[in-house]
């Protein structure tokens, strides 16, 4: 890592020598006309040439310029163009108009290609770097939530450097992966890869929804696309920015419900007459009478026995298990660029502990991206980013390993220490978290990197040929170490660890030939043809050894018995041809045609090439000359799509027959079969259709769009039932159809814009309904691999299937349920279970609303995060109102209000009543998933000229930011934490189990540009 980041900074050293010209020197200074307000980033280039530079914060720019230069072109987003006059002068003021058409003029790459944003197909959103510059952001899903309509992205776990689950416009496969195909710089990425980005190398995030724009990728956009832009450098002196944030973490409370105290845990045992060691054993060393225990100890026994067990009890087990977490961050970069050449480098270190106590999660990383005009016709380039990252985790497993878990589990009279200082090993539950998390640890090291190299040259003034060979390659290092003399290791009897190394190796070659040209200035012709080919090598070794002599003894060479060791390799391959046509008449009507054939090497041998495609059409009515349309009206485009594309996300080797050598004949090793052969497995498919609308009012005070779509998705891949004649219980087959279709809509208003005080507010929406369509196999339902769900023609993915709970029965204490004709029954109806109609954990619903100020030097902004229409199934209120099953663990308050006496009016039966012995899943857990977060609150000082100038510096900024500092919801507990063990993003919200809970946070930082 070292070594990289060396040969990074002496490239940026050559680079920068090479970006100073001679000329004499221009300085000056950009405002908005219609507030007076300086106007930072604004695009300051001699014409006719590369040489350029930007505004600083506060609109002011220096610019040296050629001998003989006569004229600036002045450019930014959302402002007319100008071009000022330099002759005689060496300083010059500018004024920029407004012009909400402008937007439509910045320059994105997507679609194998850098188009403005008018041109760009379809139904697509853009993330731009505002939103990472205003705000400190660790990481590239959280600059994701919350941005843009129709894109879905939640936390699946509070752990830094988590992955997070992501959908753009509903679930649209079963077992194969719904995760969009996300591109960095041209080449995608592994879902385990991308949180490694550094969100201040981002210049914007450019979301693909529809067919139209996401067809060009084919069969690995039916899930929607991601095409991630990194920063460039820009024509000017070179720029250097430092950036350090320090911050307090903490997890998130419980809503709706609260634990035990020690003092109310004792009373709920001691009215129950339930026994346990720990309170057993305390009243033997009390020296109390023979046969004593918790239903005949005297009140006054029972005060002294409570004052005890409350005074050595742990009281709240967040106060060891987990901790307000310190995290720190430092970033510096450099960009600037002259007329040959332009680059942008930067390196970041940042270390975020968890809030779960020993763990740790640190990152390092740099990037250097260079562009290099060779000839006028020809250009050089590359993007490269390393990131290295060290994870320390403590145990997820769903028993007291895991110290989340172990806040329920244990109870607040029991102790933390033993007398000695030692960790308590005799809890409750037989195993100290604490103790787990010292000796037996976990740890996963990554190295990331990513790098493009490409060629671009132009011919006949109309003809651009490109070709790029992209590398994705990531490692892992996994560790797991059962220590001797651990707790652990003494349960099971034996200590142990395992190592395993991860290779994966994903390059891509791709060739373009784009042909632009205007004829008559009025029919604009983009016509775009390629071929590309991917491969993807994943290498994996495992070993574990058991009976090592000592902890401090780690390589496996020490173990007494090596138990295990394996390797394996995964590889598949996907070739494929694309074109688009992009035709424009006038600026008013557009069609785009675009298709793309894949061959992949997961699928059938008689079914390994698809085809796919779209059509879409525009008519931007502001531009239209036979009516005319209001001055208030300043875009109105009126757009539509059809098209497919396709999902590609299974194992490499579904489609074919396989062996295993598990075998025995005649004592000897043997093949057997491992999976049957499916030479017809094929992709699936996505047909999707999109009407939208983009509109502008009153001269950009109100943008905004509104989309209808329908996504179908197609020869769904699932596990098909097969005889057990066979010798196979199942195959990968092609089964059914779902459907999503919704409304998504996005709105901005500039409420003020005056010269000293600027207010925005933005609004997005996205209602999404999902269902299966069709089942192609006999069944009328298949078991879903969600747990409790089923999938059923006209119901959503994952319905859930449970048993009907009614209450409590007044007279008795019953717990009463329903059978599947409606009929009662005070005895747990197993195999009674019925489908709850609508009931599943798609979310239906979400949206961001979220306000920006400006006043002077001040900036303010917050975000609202809303999300629902799901259901969850809250394993942890089941756990902790027991039934029976659990007594011995900690309970919420609630599970106090239980049946004691006839006529009582409930929430739950006496758990000590026989029939409550065990848990029974019911929809008595099954909780809506609604909630509001207020999902982070920014307050920022920009320091004003004269100051800065005194400092020689460009620019400082401090700012202060809070994130979740709220959560609004009925469910009992948290609605936004995963599964524990792993972080769930097949269907999140399933299960509510004990997964790395949300995270609360302050960061404060200072920004200075140089």
């Amino acid at each position: 890592m070292k070594k990289i980041l060396l040969i990074l900074l002496a490239l940026s050293i050559c680079v920068v020598s090479n970006t100073f010209a001679q000329g004499r020197k221009i300085t000056g200074k950009v405002t908005g006309a219609d507030d007076g307000q300086p106007l930072p980033g604004v695009s300051v280039v001699v014409k006719g040439s590369t040489s350029g530079t930007q505004t600083d914060p506060n609109g002011n720019f220096t610019l040296n310029v050629p001998t003989g230069a006569t004229t600036l072109v002045i450019n930014y987003v959302g402002f007319v163009t100008q071009e000022v006059s330099i002759s005689g002068t060496d300083n010059v003021t500018v004024s920029l108009r407004s012009d909400v058409r402008s937007l439509n003029e910045v320059v994105v790459s997507a679609g194998y290609q850098s188009l403005q944003r008018k041109d760009l197909p379809g139904a697509v959103s853009i993330v731009g770097s505002k939103e990472v510059e205003q705000k400190p952001i660790a990481s590239f899903t959280q600059l994701l939530q919350g941005t843009a309509p129709g894109l879905q992205v939640t936390g699946s776990s509070g752990r830094p450097g988590a992955n997070a689950y992501i959908r753009i416009r509903g679930t649209g496969s079963i077992t194969a992966s719904s995760e969009p195909l996300i591109i960095v710089d041209g080449v995608q990425v592994s879902t385990t890869a991308y949180n490694g980005l550094n969100p201040n190398d981002i210049e914007n995030v450019v979301v693909l929804k529809d067919a139209d724009a996401t067809a060009i990728y084919g069969s690995r956009a039916g899930n929607g696309v991601l095409v991630v832009n990194t920063k460039q450098g820009r024509p000017g002196a070179p720029t250097v920015r430092y950036s350090f944030q320090y911050g307090k973490t903490q997890a998130q409370k419980l809503k709706n419900v609260s634990l035990m105290n020690a003092q109310e845990k004792l009373q709920y045992e001691y009215e129950l007459g339930f026994t346990n060691g720990t309170i057993d054993t305390m009243i033997t060393n009390r020296g109390y009478p023979a046969g004593t225990d918790i239903t005949t100890l005297t009140p006054t026994q029972r005060t002294d026995l409570w004052n005890l067990a409350i005074s050595r009890g742990a009281g709240d087990w967040r106060d060891y298990l987990l901790q307000n977490a310190t995290t720190k961050t430092h970033e510096l970069a450099l960009s600037g660029g002259a007329d040959k050449i332009k680059y942008y480098l930067s390196g970041n270190i940042s270390d975020y502990p968890g809030v779960e106590r020993f763990s740790t999660f640190k990152r390092k990383g740099g990037r250097l991206n260079v562009e290099y005009q060779i000839k006028d016709w020809f250009k050089l380039g590359t993007n490269i980013g390393v990131t290295q990252t060290h994870d320390n985790r403590v145990r997820e497993a769903y028993n007291s390993q895991n110290s989340y878990g172990a806040l329920f589990f244990f109870n607040p009279y029991e102790q933390v220490y033993n007398a000695d200082g030692s960790y308590n090993t005799t809890l409750s539950n037989g195993f100290s978290p604490l103790e787990g998390a010292v000796n037996n640890p976990v740890s996963y090291d990554r190295l990331n990197q990513f790098g493009t190299f490409f060629g671009e040259a132009r011919f006949f003034k109309h003809l651009l040929l490109r070709s790029q060979y992209g590398i994705n390659y990531n490692t892992l290092k996994y560790q797991s170490y059962l220590q001797p003399g651990s707790n652990l290791a003494s349960i099971l009897g034996y200590n142990q660890k395992q190592d395993q190394i991860q290779q994966d190796f994903f390059y891509t070659f791709t060739n373009t030939a784009n042909w632009l040209q205007t004829i008559a200035d009025k029919h604009n012709i983009n016509i775009l043809a390629g071929t590309e080919y991917n491969k993807s090598n994943l290498y994996s070794l495992s070993a574990t050894g058991r009976g090592f002599p000592s902890k401090d003894y780690t390589t496996l060479e020490n173990a007494a018995t090596p138990t295990a060791a394996t390797t394996s390799i995964n590889e598949f391959a996907l070739i494929s041809y694309f074109g688009r046509v992009q035709y424009d008449f006038d600026k008013r009507y557009s069609i785009n045609l675009s298709g793309r054939r894949d061959g992949s090497s997961r699928f059938g041998a008689n079914v390994r090439f698809a085809n796919f495609y779209a059509v879409g059409a525009g008519w931007d009515l502001r531009q239209e000359k036979f009516f005319t349309l209001p001055e208030w009206v300043t875009d109105l485009k009126l757009r539509g799509s059809y098209g497919t594309s396709g999902n590609n996300n299974i194992g490499n080797y579904e489609a074919l027959g396989t062996y295993s050598l598990t075998g025995r004949y005649n004592d000897q090793t043997a093949a057997v079969p491992a999976r049957l052969a499916n030479p017809n497995l094929t992709w699936e498919t996505t047909y999707a259709k999109d009407i939208g609308l983009t509109y502008g009012f009153l001269d950009g005070r109100i943008t905004g769009e509104i989309d209808y779509y329908s996504r179908n998705n197609k020869n769904l891949l699932y596990q098909v039932q097969v005889s057990q004649t066979t010798g196979f219980s199942s195959y990968t087959g092609n089964i059914g159809a779902v459907r999503n279709y919704g409304v998504e809509f996005a709105v901005t208003g500039n409420v003020i814009r005056k010269k000293d005080f600027r207010w925005d507010v933005t609004l997005n929406y996205t209602h999404n309904d999902n269902e299966i369509s069709e089942l192609y196999v006999d069944n009328a339902s298949l078991a879903s691999s969600a747990g409790f769900g089923q999938l059923v023609v006209g119901q959503p993915i994952g319905t859930f299937y449970l048993t009907r709970y009614k209450g409590v029965n007044p007279a008795n204490g019953k717990a009463v349920y329903y059978n599947r004709d409606g009929s009662e029954t005070e005895t747990y109806p197993s195999g009674q279970e019925v489908l709850l109609n609508g009931k599943s954990p798609n979310v239906k619903y979400y949206g961001t609303v979220g306000t920006n100020l400006f006043y002077k030097g001040i900036d303010f902004s917050a975000r609202l995060y809303y999300s629902g229409g799901n259901y969850i199934y809250n394993q942890i209120l089941q756990d902790a109102t027991s039934n029976g099953s659990s007594i011995q663990s900690n309970q919420f308050t609630e599970a106090s209000n239980y049946w004691k006496k006839p006529g009582d009016v409930v929430l739950y039966p006496n758990p000590l009543d026989p029939t409550q012995a065990t848990v029974h899943d019911s929809d008595q857990y099954l909780e809506k998933g609604d909630y509001v977060t207020l999902r982070d609150v920014t307050l920022g000082y920009t320091l004003n000229n004269k100051l800065t100038n005194r400092l020689k510096v460009k620019s400082i900024r401090v700012f202060a930011q809070g994130t979740n500092l709220a959560v609004w919801t009925k469910f009992k507990g948290l609605p936004e934490v995963g599964d524990s063990n792993n972080e769930r993003t097949d269907y999140p919200g399933t299960f509510n189990l004990y997964g790395y809970p949300p995270i609360k946070g302050y960061t404060f930082g200072i920004d200075v540009r140089f």
